[in-house]
């Protein structure tokens, strides 16, 4: 019990963990780049006629996740893509009429330095959300919001937010664009009162899920992102097992009939939203088939947004993540086997 307190007491300085200190990341940001983020959309309303998001990894499940909230108070036509995706589907409407956000931790990532300059040669207005200003993205991008810390899911969703508010106040987004910044104020205190409680409980949790050697992690609606991120570049990246995504309305057409002869291991996300019921029925239907369910439900963070609940749900996750990670015997968080070790990535790229 004292040894896997101090790996997690280590882990809490990892760069990825940012779970640790998610409070603070957030408190920081808001504090420092909350009116640049709105005065990007006060300057900008009406001058684009095209959105795009790119991302590649955990910061595509960012885009993704700030285009569901976006497309509920944004009139203007908003795409996300992968990073590559840009360059392969080479959208007609990528020109410069187009506003291109695009977001990468290190600045560095093959895909997304790529998606940039495609994006530039087109003639489209490029803005670069990185961890740092010393970064190929910064120096080559129109515009740079460098938020500096391990957030790398939350930050850029908060910043899209923020811009979304200040289209809203020239008229050019929904007034609930405003409101959702508003509520982002409180996001802090939920994120630290929550995740005091998830600490009492999350050993346990990781424990229960030792034996597994693949898991399912389901989720909709403004979830469903945050389930691929969690299944794709978190389980397998972080506990080195199987990982699979499916959306949890989804999982009823096809992936189902795995149960009649599989009792698989599921990480399900359940939020408040629209797709709350029909997760609530897949919950139902793979425990009935003898299934291990752990489910985080967003019902458990209080009055927060509906829209919201992936700012505050990828933290709990994180918590699992690192208590399984160190009861598997990985205790070096930061630690890549081929990422970043010039195995996958190309022509000096850095990441991956």
């Amino acid at each position: 019990m004292v040894e896997l307190q101090r790996y997690v007491d280590r882990a809490k300085e990892s760069l990825y963990f940012s779970g640790a200190k998610i409070d603070r990341h957030l408190s920081t940001f808001l504090s420092s780049h909350a009116h640049e983020c709105e005065s990007l959309g006060t300057e900008w309303a009406g001058r684009f006629k095209h959105l795009f998001l790119a991302g590649s990894g955990g910061s595509f499940a960012s885009v993704q996740t700030a285009k569901y909230i976006l497309d509920r108070v944004l009139q203007l036509p908003c795409d996300v893509l992968m990073s590559y995706e840009l360059l392969w589907r080479k959208p007609l409407r990528l020109d410069e009429d187009a506003l291109v956000f695009l977001t990468s931790y290190s600045g560095e990532t093959e895909d997304t330095v790529a998606a940039l300059r495609f994006a530039k040669e087109r003639g489209a207005h490029t803005v670069a959300i990185v961890g740092t200003a010393d970064s190929t993205m910064a120096r080559e991008a129109d515009v740079i919001i460098d938020y500096g810390s391990g957030a790398i899911f939350e930050l850029p969703i908060v910043a899209l937010i923020l811009f979304a508010s200040g289209l809203a106040r020239r008229g050019a987004a929904d007034s609930a664009a405003e409101e959702l910044a508003a509520r982002l104020a409180s996001l802090p205190d939920v994120l630290r009162t929550t995740l005091d409680r998830e600490q009492q409980v999350v050993e346990r949790k990781a424990r229960d899920l030792l034996h597994a050697g693949h898991l399912f992690v389901l989720g909709a609606g403004v979830l469903g992102p945050l389930a691929y991120k969690l299944a794709m570049s978190v389980v397998m990246e972080n506990l080195r097992i199987g990982g699979s995504f499916s959306d949890a309305c989804e999982w009823r057409h096809g992936p189902a009939e795995a149960l009649e002869r599989l009792r698989g291991d599921f990480i399900v996300l359940l939020g408040t939203d629209e797709s709350r019921e029909v997760t609530l029925r897949t919950i139902d239907f793979c425990r009935g088939q003898g299934c291990s369910v752990l489910v985080y439900d967003a019902t458990d963070y209080g009055e927060v947004h509906p829209l919201l609940t992936p700012l505050v749900m990828n933290s709990h996750t994180q918590w699992l993540i690192v208590y399984s990670a160190i009861l598997r015997g990985i205790t070096d968080l930061d630690e890549r086997v081929f990422m970043g070790r010039d195995v996958l990535g190309s022509d000096g790229a850095q990441w991956p």
